[in-house]
């Protein structure tokens, strides 16, 4: 049997991990501190913790509804945010600039081409090849079997590189 954990432990729990992800979904910082705020006063008034089998899937499936009615409201797409402040950290730092430079524009292309996806496949590419999560956190996180998380992943890459080519292998 699997412990019940309060809101509390489930705040410290996964907190950061949905930060993390909001912001890679395009979120700004204020707006994801807000929908995690939403999202926690949800789980405590609907008791989640409790309730609900799977809370922590509850919570990102809250958190990314929130964010995307966020968009609605703002009346804009949500987009993947692939993130570079590494890259622009590593260039005040090194002597490879043209590297560096080089691994922008390629960011700037991959960002392109995922914000032609569905954002569910957005989404599963983001978690596995941004946040670096292992199938089994994938599917804790979406409520999903393992082998499905497999086979939608396997369907987002495809269809990232169908885009890809569309995009940038034009002769």
């Amino acid at each position: 049997m699997m412990k019940v954990l309060t809101i509390e432990e489930l705040y410290k729990a996964k907190c950061h991990l949905i930060y993390q992800y909001l912001l890679k979904c395009g979120c700004s910082r204020e707006d994801a501190e807000d929908i995690i705020q939403n999202t926690f006063y949800k789980a405590i008034t609907n008791m989640i913790h409790i309730e609900v089998e799977n809370p922590s899937a509850w919570l990102f499936k809250v958190a990314t509804h929130n964010y995307y009615d966020l968009c609605r409201k703002q009346n804009r797409q949500p987009q993947v945010n692939v993130n570079d402040e590494f890259l622009e950290n590593m260039l005040a730092h090194t002597e490879e600039t043209e590297k560096i430079v080089i691994d922008m524009e390629n960011r700037t292309e991959l960002q392109l081409v995922i914000n032609q996806l569905k954002p569910a496949q957005a989404n599963l590419l983001l978690l596995k090849y941004e946040m670096d999560l292992s199938y089994e956190q994938i599917a804790n996180i979406l409520d999903i079997k393992i082998d499905t998380v497999r086979t939608l992943l396997y369907r987002a890459r495809n269809q990232f590189k169908k885009k890809w080519s569309e995009t940038y292998e034009k002769e």
